[in-house]
């Protein structure tokens, strides 16, 4: 199994449409076999899956966007989000691939402290966060949303997000594995109805629960 999954990680880029299908019928044979649990190949750093190239941020005119089924749209500089209460938790981070780190150290604000200054309208049911560039998005129910231990990201280990690894801001769902923690999230939506998200249409589960972590 270790052989296969290092020829996994060398073989197989998650970029585009071939990259997602081919992902998607790995995660299939996984489950397949009872890979999709607790188990994993420990690494020491932060093995790099992104669609798309790591976006060039300009702090000065970077902003989060808080839009859909709130009172009124809400925007936040990179400034006013780290003046927010902050919060640090230590967690895992295990990716689908098979590979993860532990003990990670995650440095941010926890959910409630957006999404109540955006003045939730009660039909909200669904939480869409994308990334810089508009192709990768994924969603939570509200309830996921707002998990204890459901944070925005800007720092890990004490230091700030490499831009590679989600700067300035990335979602962090510790339970899940690691497709739903979307990267460079710029834009927060609420909704009625759940989006689909990227690896979703490849075949992913939109319940991207770590079994023996399920809520």
């Amino acid at each position: 199994m270790d052989r296969f999954l290092k020829w996994i990680q060398v073989a197989v880029s998650r970029r585009g449409f071939i990259g997602g299908m081919t992902m998607g019928v790995c995660h299939f044979a996984f489950k397949g076999i009872g890979w999709a649990g607790a188990e994993y190949r420990r690494v020491k750093t932060f093995l790099i899956r992104s669609i798309e190239e790591t976006p060039p941020i300009d702090l000065g005119s970077w902003r989060l966007r808080i839009e859909g089924l709130v009172e009124g749209p809400l925007t936040l500089r990179f400034e006013d989000i780290q003046a927010l209460p902050r919060k640090v938790q230590t967690k895992n981070f295990v990716c689908v691939e098979g590979w993860g780190l532990e003990s990670q150290e995650w440095e941010g604000v926890h959910l409630q402290e957006i999404l109540s200054k955006a003045k939730m309208n009660p039909k909200a049911k669904f939480v869409s966060f994308y990334a810089t560039g508009g192709k990768y998005l994924d969603s939570l129910s509200i309830q996921e949303a707002l998990e204890p231990d459901t944070m925005l990201a800007f720092k890990v280990n004490g230091k700030d997000l490499l831009p590679e690894n989600g700067f300035p801001l990335r979602l962090v769902v510790p339970r899940m594995y690691a497709y739903k923690s979307v990267k460079w999230v710029e834009r927060i939506v609420l909704t009625e109805k759940q989006e689909v998200g990227y690896w979703e249409r490849f075949g992913y589960s939109s319940d991207a629960s770590i079994r023996g972590l399920e809520r």
